[in-house]
């Protein structure tokens, strides 16, 4: 079965939480899943992906880890508790862009760059 794709070509901005069907996930009961889009918005403009860090549900995991960022149930338009995952930082083509949920406030996205920064250092 083959994974929801947007018809129209999303013009994401950096902040932007997304539904993203993630193509190397197919097996992921949770798709189309959140996402945060980190890229610049120069970026966003003309590539035909965007880097993204997948968001899951606070209770789907078992600890809170250094590269994790804890996200309060109605940030960005999230329906739940929800945890970035820093370290899953993923390109993923704007075709997998299903619906925009909302947009992170800027601390948000300081504290999801330093998560970044912890996975690579």
């Amino acid at each position: 079965m083959s994974q929801p794709t947007n018809k129209h070509r999303a013009d994401p901005r950096r902040g932007d939480v997304w539904k993203v069907a993630f193509p190397n996930c197919p097996n992921d009961p949770h798709l189309p899943r959140p996402a945060i889009v980190i890229s610049n918005d120069k970026h966003n403009q003309y590539a035909d992906s965007v880097l993204v860090v997948p968001v899951f549900n606070d209770k789907e995991l078992p600890r809170l880890l250094p590269t994790h960022v804890s996200i309060s149930k109605g940030t960005g338009g999230l329906t739940k508790d929800s945890r970035a995952m820093c370290e899953h930082i993923a390109s993923v083509d704007k075709n997998k862009l299903v619906e925009q949920l909302g947009v992170m406030p800027s601390i948000i996205l300081t504290s999801i760059v330093q998560g970044i920064k912890k996975a690579v250092e």
